[in-house]
């Protein structure tokens, strides 16, 4: 019986192997067997991925990369990732600018003197604090007793001998004569053996010091009245006091944008991160250390990498206490996931203004509708993650949940919470597509939606990785990341090192799973640049025997941790895939693969302009048993035989059939030069048996789009 099986869409993706007998499903019919490096596209071709850009080495460290998303046109540029390692190093990948580290605690006094020690205070002077500022008030009288304060800074590893910029904003307090205002630096408090300076008249003014190899110093700032006023008529005020506002003592300098942390890599492997309205400021959360903000300032083209500051900290708040997730909402910051108290959280003081850090940064409760908040679910469960977007979504490891106030926005006053769903979910960022909230659930292996269903009047949770479940079996899914454009793509990091993929576009009824083969990567993330989403990973590979960790990112070739060279020489050097064996192209026409030398040296056979080296990447597709039906009803289990199979490819190199290819060179191409893509069909003939799955698969290094499968083939029942 001769059958002509017919496949024109892809957009089921790869179905579990539950799925193999359900041909009654449409989703059957547009549905694979199985996948590499290839992604389910939204009219309906299978689409081999990009190849990886090998963009740094990190060294044999865990990494992950996250995206700090700038808004488009500004002078640094649209975006960039920010790498965490577990050798303390936190990488603005690609930035450059001014590099400010604040080495201070509570540098603004923004809630009281927190961090700082009050010195010389036995009563004829004294330190107080009020308003955002320390209060320093001298003995009145010409060199009497001091007033003020110091800290002990802990320096950044690795910089301590580099200079520091320290600065202080201060304001005199109703002085017939101000007070001196003294800056001493040192080994102890109130030292002054690294620099010691004195200001008079002087209300903002900065130093520039070096620890000389220190890891520690203290820095003071105190108050004097040295000059005698004379002549001022009795009972008029005569000595001065002052106010100290702001203190900075940072490492300052210009060039590649690179901090120092104290996250581990558990640390690192939990944390959630989240950017702030103000499209400025990232905000790092993790349970065992407190809320970190990486910033950049666009008016002085500089970076800063912080403490978060908080006005109002709740005191349940400390070590192996912090946050772990946070998100932003109707101008506030909100903060949850603290392990003493699961089911609370926080919201910080709204302000119109949302780009006004000190607003979200303070969580100073009240009763106004603009102070700050605290409320804690009425369900049993810990809070893993919060999403703000049309509405402000909880999750829980129990259930999913919405708040909201009787006007639509919440107030301390006007608050509710309103239990949705009950699918639970785990620890993991999640992320908004469209008008739904993507997060894993409780046991990491589902990828959950929720949105809002208006025939129903509440947030409903659906599985969307129902249809490819094998993908996560004994894996859990660690990291997820959304790519918008152009194919919208719900990327999934699982625990082994794996990358999977969603193409999701509920407008178009796709949702189609696939999978990718790029060694072990360690984490991934997707920012936005010039209308294109932009996929990082971290990956460790294996060169010359040893683990490294290299950033890459998509890129516009077919080969993975590929380099571009430009040279003259047929001698090239590419040390990061030293030892390898290497793809090779010449001005886009394939050379012999050569192998690196231990030192990632190479000599090639010729060389012309631009040569792009890397690794080979597997792209394959293998679809399902066809079953058009036989006497029985069904053909499954019959033996299939294809006389003739025809791939229908777009703008790319002929593919292997079944293992099998067709003539892929033509007199007319000159040499140097290759074939070019084809856009038609491929047809293979007489190839034996089997369940009719088809293979197709790509050993060139270029593009292969294919948009259908089709043929003639006999079955028969043997």
């Amino acid at each position: 019986m001769n059958i002509y099986p017919i496949q024109t869409t892809f957009t089921s993706g790869i179905l579990s192997p539950r799925f193999w007998s359900r041909s009654d499903l449409p989703q059957y019919r547009s549905g694979l067997k199985d996948s590499d490096n290839m992604i389910v596209t939204r009219h309906g071709p299978m689409e081999s991925r990009n190849g990886t850009v090998f963009m740094e080495d990190l060294g044999d460290n865990y990494a992950r990369p996250f995206p700090f998303q700038l808004i488009p046109n500004n002078i640094t540029g649209e975006a960039f990732t920010a790498i965490a390692t577990e050798d303390g190093r936190l990488i603005v990948n690609g930035a450059s600018g001014a590099l400010f580290q604040d080495d201070l605690v509570n540098t603004s006094f923004s809630i009281d003197l927190t961090g700082w020690t009050r010195l010389f205070t036995s009563g004829k002077s004294t330190v107080t604090w009020s308003s955002g500022a320390a209060l320093l008030t001298p003995e009145p009288v010409v060199n009497g007793e001091t007033a003020g304060v110091s800290q002990e800074v802990t320096v950044a590893a690795g910089t301590e001998n580099e200079d520091r910029l320290v600065s202080f904003v201060s304001e005199a307090i109703t002085p017939a004569v101000p007070a001196t205002m003294k800056i001493s630096i040192g080994t102890t408090v109130g030292a002054g053996d690294l620099l010691e300076q004195s200001f008079i008249n002087v209300n903002n003014a900065e130093v520039t010091f070096n620890p000389n190899g220190l890891t520690t110093y203290w820095i003071t700032f105190s108050c004097i009245n040295d000059i005698s006023p004379g002549g001022v008529p009795s009972g008029t005020p005569v000595y001065g006091s002052r106010s100290l506002k702001s203190v900075t003592s940072s490492l300052t300098s210009s060039g590649a944008i690179e901090f120092s942390h104290t996250w581990n890599e558990d640390d690192i492997r939990t944390m959630q991160v989240e950017m702030a309205p103000n499209e400025f400021s990232m905000y790092f959360v993790c349970q065992d250390k407190p809320p970190y903000k990486l910033n950049y300032d666009i008016d002085l083209n500089q970076w800063s990498f912080n403490l978060v500051t908080f006005g109002g900290e709740p005191s349940s708040w400390g070590p192996g206490n912090y946050p772990t997730t946070l998100t932003f909402f109707q101008g506030r910051s909100w903060w949850s996931g603290v392990q003493s108290e699961p089911q609370t959280f926080w919201g910080s003081k709204s302000n119109d203004e949302t780009t006004a850090d000190n607003e979200l940064e303070d969580l100073s409760t009240g009763t106004n509708a603009n102070d700050g908040l605290e409320f804690s679910l009425s369900k049993a469960g810990r809070i893993r993650w919060m999403e703000g977007g049309n509405n402000l979504v909880i999750g829980t490891n129990a259930g999913e949940f919405i708040v909201n106030g009787s006007q639509g926005i919440i107030t301390p006053d006007d608050i509710f919470v309103a239990q949705q769903s009950a699918e639970g979910g785990d620890a993991v960022n999640s992320t908004l597509v469209g008008s739904m909230v993507m997060f894993i659930s409780g046991d990491g292996r589902k990828l959950l939606a929720i949105r809002y269903q208006e025939d129903q009047n509440q947030w409903r949770a659906n599985e969307i990785s129902f249809t490819a479940e094998n993908l996560t079996q004994n894996r859990k899914i660690i990291n997820i990341a959304y790519a918008r454009n152009p194919e919208s793509i719900i990327w999934c990091l699982l625990d082994d090192g794996t990358l999977i993929g969603c193409t999701y576009d509920p407008y178009t009824d796709t949702m189609g799973w696939h999978k990718h083969s790029i060694a072990n990567v360690l984490g991934i993330s997707v920012s936005e640049k010039a209308g294109f989403s932009i996929l990082t990973l971290t990956v460790q590979r294996v060169i010359n025997g040893q683990a490294v960790t290299y950033v890459e990112e998509l890129g516009s070739d077919y080969m993975d941790s590929y380099s571009v060279i430009e040279t003259t020489s047929e001698n090239i050097s590419v040390p990061h895939l030293a030892g390898q064996e290497v793809i090779v192209k010449i001005n886009d026409a394939q050379h012999p693969n050569i192998t690196l030398d231990s030192n990632g040296d190479g000599v090639l056979n010729y060389f012309e302009d631009k040569a792009v080296v890397g690794l080979e990447m597997p792209i394959s597709i293998t679809t399902l048993e066809p079953d058009f039906g036989s006497q029985a009803g069904t053909s499954m289990g019959f033996n299939k035989r294809f006389n003739e199979i025809t791939a229908r490819i777009y703008q790319s190199a002929v593919p292997l059939i079944n293992d099998k290819r067709v003539k892929v060179r033509y007199p007319e191409t000159p040499m140097g030069f290759r074939q070019p893509n084809l856009t038609g069909d491929v047809v293979v003939n007489n190839l034996g048996y089997n369940d009719g799955s088809i293979k197709v698969t790509q050993s060139l290094p270029y593009k292969l789009t294919i948009t259908g499968l089709f043929g003639k083939m006999a079955q028969n029942k043997l």
